[in-house]
């Protein structure tokens, strides 16, 4: 029934097994994960009876309070009646081409991997969701190369927040922070 040999199926088994090597980048992108992770588990604790271990974490400080309040459906018309093409959406222009390369070279000298940061600003949303973060702090997790004023940033956890949190956000919602974790 098999069209291929013992010897050839367990060579294609173990180049299917075989994961991939990880980039510079992606190296350091696990190695952070791991050291969060350790750095906030107190412990594991095994089930009597074989169900999932229970892992005990540190609790983190409260994140940034943030007293967002939609903007009412009058003041939106209102703002969107000059542009008969406007979306019901957010009252921030989009930057100038010009604007981006301006913002694009005054991030060259900090902009890197790993390079602490605070959002400062956020897109508007229709719940709340991205002004939320603002104030909080990560590190710039990956560039992107597609949409170059905008990056990765994975987010320190506030409260009682067990899993990562990496957001994309534009550049020019990002600033340099010098802290230490």
């Amino acid at each position: 029934m098999a069209t291929v040999s013992a010897a050839e199926f367990a060579e294609l088994m173990a180049l299917a097994r075989e994961q991939p090597r990880l980039t510079p980048d992606g190296q350091w992108r696990h190695d952070y994960h791991a050291a969060m992770i350790a750095k906030r588990t107190i412990g594991v604790q095994p089930d009597l009876f074989g169900a999932k271990p229970i892992i005990h974490m540190h609790r983190t400080r409260p994140g940034p309070v943030i007293d967002w309040q939609p903007e009412p459906v009058d003041e939106k018309l209102a703002r969107i009646a000059r542009d008969p093409n406007a979306a019901f959406g957010i009252g921030r222009p989009a930057l100038s081409d010009e604007e981006k390369a301006a913002m694009l070279r005054s991030a060259a000298n900090w902009l890197r991997l790993g390079q602490r940061v605070r959002l400062t600003g956020s897109t508007g949303s229709i719940d709340g969701q991205f002004e939320r973060r603002v104030g909080r702090v990560g590190v710039v997790w990956r560039i992107s190369r597609v949409l170059t004023d905008h990056v990765h940033i994975y987010l320190d956890p506030v409260g009682a927040e067990r899993s990562e949190k990496i957001v994309f956000v534009e550049l020019r919602d990002v600033e340099p922070i010098e802290d230490q974790l």
